[in-house]
């Protein structure tokens, strides 16, 4: 494609990553709908959730990311409103099934766990925290946010949510790789 044919399409490059992050962001929201709401149990979706992120972040350069979203207001509000909406829906639907299926530890308050998940999100793609690595390469940064979120994860869990999650996670030697 052209650049003439580009700038026709969108006015400038914030417009287009705009676009190109609008297209990522409702791939993954429809892509977990499907994990949610399946008849799968709580554990399998999951390592399947585990696998969307694995699928769908490895290839974003954090750097980046947190530069559009610095330097880009449609970005930061696109990424806030997917996160505090969508992931925070989806992520209580999932909660209640762990519940249900008794694969929650009881000392694990669901809210408190929603809202510790919804800003380790957005820790990552809004601010630096302290504790921020200083990594320089993409596959670095992916990987650091792969084992957080597997730890969180399995951090939810009670003793048989963790053997079986475990189970399904070390059946998976894509993730083994990328998680452990």
């Amino acid at each position: 494609m052209s650049k003439k044919t580009i700038y026709f399409q969108f006015r400038n490059k914030e417009d287009l990553l705009l676009e190109v992050g609008k297209w990522k962001l409702d791939m993954i929201v429809n892509r977990s709908l499907e994990i949610i709401y399946s008849d799968r149990p709580f554990a399998l979706k999951l390592i399947n959730y585990l696998e969307l992120v694995y699928e769908n972040v490895r290839h974003i350069n954090p750097m980046v990311l947190r530069e559009a979203v610095d330097n880009t207001g449609k970005m930061s509000q696109l990424m806030g409103e997917y996160i505090n909406e969508t992931v925070f829906e989806r992520f209580a639907v999932l909660m209640e099934q762990g519940r249900e299926e008794q694969m929650i530890d009881d000392r694990v308050d669901p809210e408190v766990a929603l809202v510790v998940y919804r800003q380790t999100l957005k820790s990552f793609l809004f601010e630096k925290p302290n504790n921020y690595p200083q990594v320089q390469l993409e596959k670095e940064f992916h990987v650091f946010l792969c084992k957080q979120l597997r730890s969180f994860f399995r951090g939810l869990l009670s003793k048989e949510g963790t053997i079986q999650f475990d189970e399904l996670f070390d059946q998976r030697a894509h993730l083994v790789k990328a998680y452990a």
